[in-house]
């Protein structure tokens, strides 16, 4: 068993190694691209099948972690065939990318068109190997989720059997690339002969035109040194404009107690700012206290508006919060949070607490709830789940960029109500997003509108999606629609049925949970007039780390961006045979991929993690 577990540690760093070398490999591939733009998209195809299995092996990853004392050991053994043969792929994608790293100049230069029109021969083969080992690495993850033996020897036997003509493409790209890498280092040699020959010749010339040239005026210098700086000046717009076509641009909007803050906060703990310190995080702890407050003021004024009739022992603990709320003090008392645990898990007011839309809570009061006691420690350091978890949301507009595996992403955040005339100015700049992604808390399906006591207050948040998704900066963007507290909209069907408020809901008796999804998500698609790709997850954010919703997300990200960039490939090449703007918008999502995106699926076990709850159980669905 032991040994199992050396082996497959080794295999998660072996495996981590390959996907840092593709993401560097993918990297270079794309310099080149950029230099050449070669028509036939040899360079762009096999980034994009590199991208894809750099992806793969990154759910092979995530599956290893999670299930290091689940393996059989012939899937151990073919892991270590499908490693080894993924390694030889990438030391000759790093071969070709050193041969073709060298720099040309002028477009005279016939040796370097040479050259890379013999790389061209070598990146279609490594395109069908990669192509290929990404179907076997495909086939090995469904063999590792699946339960069935006689389907797991399926596609064990068919992994296998594409591994073994694998193997020839392999020896044969071997063979080849001996051949080839000679012919493209010998015109790299003859190219760099042309620009020496070229740089003696200029010189020759400039020392001739030296002596018998008269010396530049000052308005000349000054022309010059104009000239030089108008060079520089478009060499940085063309890296930025090639910066921004490979970003990867989000767009989070939603309520600000629908659960995106949250997502905004975990997303900036893990990929930007790191994890407090303890003196920092210190800092929090008079608004975490401020919280457990709140939530106390919140559980008082629902029994008291209530009037329910407790028992003796949960009166004596109202009794305690009340004198809890009188005397005010920073800190919370053991008599406060046994109260606070003996009434929060006590049946009567867990009926109230789910049938409950008039009184307002916390936004995560089940988390402070359980996490009580441990907060009221003598000495007490709030965690990271802690913090991000307080409500620190304000008006305006807040971004981010960090690198996610190969995504390089930045993410806006819209908060709150944003002026008009910083709309007209600013809003440009969400244009050509990759995705918006819109959360919504859709345990609040009960609670009437302000304006409205007969109407739901999801209709807001239905106007609210309509706004944001047809706007005309988004015609080619996709839509992630992360559905909140899908617990909690489940337990409150039993009292508070959906078509109470929603009249042409019609349930279905056989399978009432799916059916009420089902109208929630035709509810939201109805008004997607640019019929956009719409993504749909239900969650349970505050119950977990949410490692899963990530690792999904980033998976249908690198989906979205490689059909996007291959959509704006087709539009260029349209205009350009054409000549005639293709203004279509990005093309559907695949059926079964959106009937995937529609289906809760229970989050398995994770590790331990800062961001996580101490004692939680996650709810998270994954997509």
């Amino acid at each position: 068993m032991a040994d199992d577990e050396k082996r497959v540690f080794a295999l998660i760093s072996a495996i981590g190694t390959i996907r840092d070398r593709l993401r560097q490999d993918i990297d270079g591939l794309r310099q080149i691209h950029n230099r050449w733009k070669d028509g036939n998209g040899s360079s762009i195809n096999l980034i994009a099948q590199l991208t894809a299995l750099k992806s793969s092996l990154g759910n092979i990853q995530d599956w290893l972690n999670y299930a290091v004392n689940d393996l059989h050991p012939q899937l151990l053994s073919d892991l270590d065939v499908l490693t080894h043969s993924c390694g030889i792929l990438v030391r000759h994608v790093d071969a070709l990318n050193v041969c073709l790293g060298y720099r040309d100049h002028g477009p005279v230069d016939f040796a370097a068109k040479l050259k890379y029109r013999v790389a061209v021969r070598s990146m279609e083969r490594l395109q069908q190997v990669a192509r290929r080992q990404n179907d076997a690495v495909n086939l090995l993850l469904a063999a590792c989720h699946c339960t069935a033996q006689a389907q797991r020897k399926i596609l064990l036997h068919k992994s296998r059997q594409i591994r073994k003509e694998d193997a020839a493409n392999l020896r044969t790209l071997s063979q080849s690339s001996g051949l080839n890498g000679a012919c493209i280092t010998g015109l790299a040699q003859l190219s760099r002969f042309i620009q020496w020959l070229r740089l003696l010749f200029h010189m020759k010339l400039a020392r001739n035109e030296f002596h018998g040239a008269v010396s530049p005026t000052d308005e000349e210098n000054e022309e010059m040194a104009a000239a030089t700086r108008s060079e520089a000046i478009d060499r940085a717009l063309q890296r930025e404009a090639t910066n921004l076509r490979h970003e990867t641009k989000l767009v989070l909007v939603g309520n600000g107690q629908s659960g995106k803050e949250l997502i905004m906060h975990q997303l900036k703990v893990l990929f930007t700012e790191g994890y407090h310190s303890t003196d920092e995080r210190l800092k929090y702890r008079p608004a975490v206290y401020q919280v457990i407050h709140s939530l106390i003021q919140s559980i008082t004024n629902l029994l008291k508006d209530t009037g329910v009739t407790l028992s003796k022992e949960l009166n004596h603990d109202f009794a305690i919060l009340l004198h809890e709320l009188d005397t005010a003090k920073e800190g919370i008392t053991p008599d406060a949070v046994k109260a606070i645990t003996t009434i929060w898990s006590c049946p009567e007011f867990s009926k109230l607490y789910v049938r409950n839309f008039e009184i307002d809570f916390p936004q995560y009061a089940p988390y402070f709830a359980q996490e009580a006691p441990r907060i009221a420690d003598a000495d007490y350091v709030p965690s990271e789940a802690d913090i991000i978890r307080l409500n620190q949301s304000m008006r305006g507009i807040n971004e981010a960029r960090f690198n996610w595996d190969e995504l390089d992403v930045h993410l806006f955040n819209i908060r709150g109500y944003v002026p008009q005339h910083f709309r007209e100015r600013w809003y440009h700049q969400l244009d050509e997003a990759t995705a918006v992604i819109y959360t919504v808390d859709v345990s609040l399906y009960n609670k009437p509108s302000p304006q409205l006591p007969n109407q739901s207050i999801l209709v807001h948040e239905f106007e609210a999606f309509e706004t944001w998704v047809n706007q005309p900066g988004f015609a080619h963007s996709s839509i992630i629609l992360i559905l909140n507290n899908f617990t909690r909209f489940v337990s409150k069907m039993a009292y508070a049925p959906l078509e109470k408020l929603f009249p042409d809901y019609v349930r279905n008796e056989s399978d009432p949970e799916l059916s009420a999804r089902q109208y929630l998500l035709k509810q939201f698609r109805a008004r997607n007039h640019q019929a956009l790709p719409v993504y749909s997850f239900w969650v349970d954010l505050d119950s977990s780390d949410n490692q899963h919703l990530y690792q999904a997300l980033r998976s249908t990200l690198s989906k979205v961006q490689q059909q996007q960039q291959l959509e704006r490939q087709r539009r260029a090449k349209e205009e350009e045979e054409d000549g005639v703007a293709w203004g279509s918008s990005v093309g559907s999502v695949d059926a079964a991929a959106e009937a995937d995106a529609d289906r809760p699926v229970t989050k398995g076990a994770s590790r331990a993690n800062l961001l996580s709850p101490s004692r939680s159980r996650g709810a998270l669905r994954e997509k």
